[in-house]
């Protein structure tokens, strides 16, 4: 009895006191979820999913889930990279993933995060572009990449970089043949693995300062994303360098503050490497 009273003291309190109710968990150390400060979700992948897209991965990580679909189109190179190829993101967050997100055009949210992707292929080159162009000048293949959300609780980058390079590891470009008399092509079902340089991996920390401290919160859910004073995303190689990071909030870290997140996250990424290596195991 004493312990059901206790328990409808605090679902009252985390009602009317979301906030305080919150930071006094980070400050305690323990998360509402039972989760210590540094601890991630279960994350589990699998590649290979859907059958009409010729990449796809699934990623869950708690309750987040996302999916990914690649689909290859050949097209004419651009002309002021007439030897590679290119690649076009895009992030989609439904209604049905949160009741945040509304039916209508891509949200400014879903936008930034196509951004984020983009961004993060763009600076890591984990993607050898010259190899998608089968015939510099004439063709090049396109790979459009399509994340949508399905279920949104917190840490979307984290779930969209595991399963971008998830799926991109699981990607086989066909042969490409070309008669320059005829100037066609002919696509042949002889197959070879996308040559993905590095592999990715993005880890995102919540930060709440308390008392004159800068709590550092690994895989941060919705709620603890919604009520934090920063949030931090470094995106590291599987060498551990780190090749993007992105802030937001309102919140003045200190260069000690960052450099712990910077060893942080690439401590925590090792989970998440080990994860990506076993769904193509």
């Amino acid at each position: 009895l004493i312990h059901f009273y206790k328990r409808k003291m605090s679902l009252e309190f985390r009602s009317l006191q979301p906030d305080q109710y919150l930071r006094k968990h980070i400050e305690a150390g323990v998360r509402p979820d039972g989760r210590s400060l540094n601890e991630r979700r279960p994350l589990t992948l699998s590649s290979a999913n859907i059958s009409t897209a010729d990449g796809s991965a699934v990623v869950k990580q708690g309750n987040t889930t996302v999916v990914c679909g690649i689909k290859l189109e050949l097209a004419k190179p651009a002309a002021e990279n007439p030897d590679q190829g290119f690649v076009v993101p895009n992030v989609s967050l439904p209604p049905m993933c949160s009741p945040n997100f509304k039916p209508g055009p891509p949200s400014v949210q879903a936008q930034a995060l196509s951004t984020f992707i983009r961004d993060c292929l763009d600076a890591s080159q984990c993607l050898d572009l010259g190899s998608l162009c089968p015939v510099p000048h004439k063709y090049a293949w396109v790979l459009y990449i399509d994340l949508m959300c399905l279920d949104h609780d917190g840490n979307l980058r984290d779930a969209l970089i595991a399963a971008l390079m998830t799926a991109l590891r699981s990607l086989k470009l066909p042969k490409v043949l070309y008669d320059e008399e005829m100037d066609t092509v002919q696509v042949v079902e002889e197959w070879s693995k996308l040559d993905v340089k590095r592999i990715v991996l993005s880890n995102t920390l919540a930060v709440y300062s308390l008392g004159g401290t800068a709590n550092l919160v690994v895989d941060p859910t919705a709620e603890e994303e919604d009520r934090a004073d920063s949030l931090l995303t470094f995106v590291t190689t599987e060498k551990e360098e780190v090749c993007l990071s992105q802030e937001t909030g309102s919140s003045c870290l200190s260069e000690e503050t960052i450099q712990s997140a910077i060893s942080l996250s690439t401590k925590q990424a090792k989970q998440i490497l080990t994860a990506v290596l076993k769904a193509q195991s």
